[in-house]
């Protein structure tokens, strides 16, 4: 196996102390230390990022309780060092999602834990390798996500706030958006795509869509949510924790962290 086919394997989890602690920090090196893998710490909450295999760099992330991390590995044993990190992190955290195996006990975080909670109801929909033969086929799909009862009237809203501008971001996303009266709650549609999408924008073509629909009667917390998520997205530092994401309960647990806490 060469180099180029390295795999790389994620952990998500939220920090359930006030930070990680020294003799956590060496027993995490210690179990890195097994594998010839490249183990790489992410504080998604505070943006920072740090080697495992360095102590002092981990602490300097000024992690806290209930900041939501993930650990990248990267290597030809990143497969096994995942399972025996994942192990770990299990006894020690609350663990949100894994790439060897699916975590059936997430939607209990979702609904219970401060660092998903909003201060609204909204409704989730989230399809995987979705593939359209154009933009507006990708348009009328998520209008009927939105709404079967309404679908022809919520496309033709999408359809006339791109005509103002395109929704398309660096990096191969899209936001599409509106404010409609055909929803009753905030609504979020997620899609990643089998296949590139022109999105008819000076962007390169689209591989992963994020919809916002928001009720017309908005409310503060509506707006705040949704101006966390776009700018959160735009950064393209950022967004690639949800874009590479291979697992629904990784994309909603960061996506709704980020509409509940983090400010640009």
């Amino acid at each position: 196996m060469s180099i180029s086919d390295m795999i790389t394997t994620r952990i998500t989890f939220v920090l359930e102390d006030n930070r990680f602690a020294a003799w956590q920090l060496n027993e995490l090196k210690q179990l890195a230390g097994y594998f010839h893998s490249l183990f790489v710490l992410y504080n998604i909450t505070r943006g920072k990022q740090a080697n495992l295999n360095e102590p002092l760099g981990v602490l300097s992330l000024g992690s806290c309780r209930h900041d939501v991390c993930q650990i990248a590995i990267e290597g030809l044993d990143s497969e096994l060092a995942c399972m025996v990190l994942t192990e770990y992190l299990r006894d020690h955290s609350s663990l949100l999602s894994t790439s060897h195996k699916q975590n059936y006990q997430a939607q209990q975080l979702f609904t219970h834990h401060g660092s998903f909670k909003l201060p609204f109801s909204y409704q989730w929909r989230y399809v995987r390798k979705a593939h359209y033969p154009d933009k507006n086929e990708a348009l009328a799909t998520l209008a009927q996500l939105a709404s079967s009862q309404n679908e022809h009237a919520i496309h033709q809203q999408l359809a006339d706030r791109e005509a103002i501008s395109s929704t398309a971001i660096p990096g191969g996303i899209a936001i599409p958006h509106v404010v409609s009266e055909f929803v009753q709650q905030p609504t979020f549609i997620i899609q990643s795509l089998e296949s590139p999408l022109d999105w008819n924008s000076s962007q390169e073509d689209v591989l992963f869509i994020v919809a916002l629909l928001l009720p017309k009667t908005l409310k503060k917390e509506y707006i705040i949510a949704a101006t966390r998520l776009t700018r959160w997205l735009i950064n393209q530092k950022t967004h690639r924790f949800v874009k590479d994401a291979d697992r629904e309960e990784t994309i909603k647990g960061i996506l709704l962290h980020v509409m509940a806490h983090i400010d640009p």
